[in-house]
């Protein structure tokens, strides 16, 4: 995988660990602005990237916070009593924090097991959590009810890992694609939601002749566009990509990630992107976290971890990926 940093809009190229990290300079431009390297890469251990620019200073802090986490813990009940009452819980996930900027995308990696996914759930609200705060553009979601809730959903919105499984096999992937803008009432005739879903299925690459299509008619590549063209019906803020790509094929992974790069880019929407594969996190991700037994590890930008972790999990990571060792 060849990644863009030049602002160029070259797409994602594949390869292996090895050709990827043969292709990056760790001391390189990593700005867009056309070859100024005012912002330069540090490979020390003072805490990564050195600015040399006020410019740099001020583009980085006037970037708004869109999602802020604190201190969120997610227990579930563990054992039970003979009534069927929890005596004892299990933490899943442990006083996590951490802030998502606009327009930033936020990759979450660690192994199965870690509590990435039950993360991801918290935040959405799927899943209540034990104890600290979801900020969402200034509202806690955790002080929020369910029709509060459901009002808010419009700026909050998940792609899950398995396509086909997050479809209705009875209905057309058109009419799927609709019921979001039925729900929350959008536009004011069916005429008008129509025409919204077949320009969502010509922006994710589909057809409009689709609409009247069913899922199982679809490759699983295609089913995962459908899937990102339902969570983009709302034209959230905030999106969640849940393994979105671990079930695709490499090339098919390839052609998804270019997709999701080239809709942020238009869209202007932040997330965070889940998954056990640092490669595709790398790739897709301006920021990483890397998530071990429901705790966060280690925190830095998308180069600095994969080419200059400092924690011993997130370097065995690293050393897991094929072809890519430390260098």
């Amino acid at each position: 995988m060849v990644k863009d940093n030049t602002g160029n809009g070259e797409k994602m190229n594949i390869a292996d660990g090895t050709a990827y990290a043969a292709t990056q300079d760790v001391v390189g431009d990593n700005t867009n602005n056309g070859g100024d390297k005012s912002m330069v890469k540090d490979n020390t251990n003072n805490g990564g990237l050195v600015v040399t620019s006020e410019e740099n200073i001020f583009r980085e802090t006037e970037k708004k916070t869109i999602l802020s986490v604190e201190n969120l813990t997610v227990c579930f009940p563990g054992k039970r009593n003979i009534f069927g009452k929890a005596i004892s819980v299990v933490p899943i996930v442990k006083n996590v924090s951490f802030e998502v900027k606009e327009n930033e995308t936020v990759g979450l990696v660690g192994e199965s097991g870690c509590g990435k996914t039950t993360l991801g759930r918290a935040i959405l609200q799927l899943i209540k959590p034990s104890s600290g705060k979801i900020v969402l553009e200034g509202t806690d979601l955790t002080t929020l009810n369910s029709g509060q809730l459901r009002v808010i959903r419009k700026d909050l919105q998940i792609v899950f890992q398995d396509p086909y499984g997050s479809l209705n096999p009875r209905i057309t992937i058109g009419d799927a694609i609709m019921e979001p803008l039925n729900v929350h009432r959008i536009h004011s005739s069916k005429k008008q939601r129509k025409e919204q879903v077949v320009e969502l299925l010509e922006k994710v690459s589909l057809q409009g002749d689709h609409f009247n299509r069913y899922p199982h008619q679809f490759s699983g590549g295609q089913r995962q566009r459908i899937c990102i063209a339902r969570a983009l019906a709302l034209q959230p803020d905030f999106l969640i990509f849940d393994e979105s790509v671990s079930a695709l094929d490499v090339s098919v992974q390839a052609q998804v990630l270019n997709l999701i790069n080239d809709l942020k880019a238009e869209m202007n929407f932040s997330s965070i992107f889940i998954s056990h594969d640092l490669s595709v996190v790398h790739y897709i991700s301006d920021r990483v976290l890397v998530m071990n037994k429901g705790r966060i590890v280690e925190e830095g930008t998308a180069d600095d971890i994969y080419f200059n972790p400092s924690n011993a999990y997130t370097q065995q990571l690293v050393q897991a990926i094929p072809g890519k060792g430390l260098f």
